[in-house]
């Protein structure tokens, strides 16, 4: 891999020029190749395979998503077993795609180099599609064990766990980073990035916060535009993507290309496919209602129990509440229900729709546990 440039001048590809979306329409199945890249996030808690084939199957599989990233797998001081990783990435048993066929890349979460190394060796063993390296998680269980984003204090960690696991994982298999743009500044965000690039990143996909922030305005994608200007791998943005036009906005201030989608797909399940230009209007009230049973469905399909998949799917009502007022009311309305059927019977006589699937596939299944 060549090494960053010496100098901060920006690259060739984020000229003032050539900022905003291009060739939009054209999905890129990764930041280095023609088109629009768009990821959908990992959201631990959130984003399970049952919430990564409902999101990506919509419109007859012509969703736009480009790739998924699965929650994060926690390693400390041992590799996971191959059950951890099946479990937290069931397309691992097929192709390591979605049913839809998108790929999944498996991500790990450590800061000890040999066991996140033998870790991401097994998942590759193991058919995932990639390796994504978590160094951004706030949450402060994690970091408080040495993980996420604690090691955005040291970059010279950064790119040593990076390398560790770069150097075991097959050269066809990419291997990417997730970072913050800091801890409590975003000072330190051009070193980062530089870090990562040394440790053999194939990418890095930057959250435009610092870990102090958590989820707090205001987002810095200028910060993603510096990072981006220093290094020759590509740079994905995040943070705050909740329209089409946010990430033309993003496009123009930090000169990406690519970007990854998180709590934007919980109100706009069609936002990688309107920020192509496939489609105009954002999904309805009833459309929105089929998605979210058919969200249980999948859930009870794998064998979730009931309590567990209420509360998945109170959690997309209360962060897509953020942005739709449908959402929002069904999220007040629900949200100190203890009964899975009871929500779901209610959503679909709300909209006078039916599942996807027969209601008593899940509503029966509910009743028994």
């Amino acid at each position: 891999m060549s090494p960053p440039p010496d100098s901060g001048a920006r690259r060739s590809d984020h000229t003032p020029a050539s900022r905003g979306l291009h060739v939009a329409h054209q999905v890129a199945a990764r930041p280095d190749q023609p088109g629009l890249f768009l990821a959908l996030a990992p959201m631990d808690g959130v984003t399970d395979a049952s919430y990564r084939d409902v999101l990506t199957s919509q419109f007859s599989g012509h969703s736009g998503v480009s790739l998924c990233v699965s929650e994060f797998v926690r390693v400390v001081d041992r590799p996971v077993q191959s059950k951890v990783l099946l479990r937290h990435c069931p397309e691992l048993s097929g192709d390591g795609c979605t049913a839809s066929g998108v790929p999944v890349f498996v991500q790990l979460l450590g800061g000890d180099a040999e066991p996140m190394a033998q870790s991401a060796a097994l998942a590759a063993g193991l058919g995932a599609r990639g390796i994504d390296l978590n160094f951004g998680c706030p949450a402060k269980t994690v970091n408080r064990h040495d993980g996420g984003a604690t090691l955005l204090k040291t970059p010279d960690r950064v790119e040593s766990v990076t390398r560790a696991v770069r150097d075991v994982v097959p050269a066809a298999i990419p291997v990417t980073v997730k970072i913050r743009v800091g801890w409590d500044s975003a000072a330190p965000v051009m070193d980062l990035a530089r870090a990562s690039e040394q440790g053999g990143a194939t990418w890095l996909t930057i959250h435009g916060r610092t870990r102090a922030q958590l989820y707090r305005p205001p987002v810095d994608w200028e910060a993603i535009g510096r990072a981006a200007a220093c290094v020759r791998m590509p740079v994905v943005a995040n943070g705050d993507l909740f329209s089409p036009e946010a990430l033309h906005r993003c496009s123009e201030v930090s000169g990406c290309q690519s970007f990854m989608i998180g709590r934007g797909a919980m109100g706009r399940p069609d936002l990688f496919a309107a920020t192509r230009g496939w489609r105009t209007e954002p999904l309805g009230s009833p459309e929105i209602a089929r998605l979210l049973l058919d969200y249980v469905a999948h859930m009870r399909g794998r064998q979730m129990p009931s309590f567990n998949a209420l509360g998945r799917l109170k959690q997309w009502l209360r962060m897509g509440a953020l942005q739709r007022e449908d959402l929002a009311a069904w999220f007040e309305r629900y949200k100190r229900e203890r009964e899975l059927v009871e929500v779901t019977a209610a959503i679909a006589a709300h909209c006078r729709v039916h599942a996807t699937r027969e209601p008593a596939t899940y509503l029966g299944n509910a009743r028994a546990h």
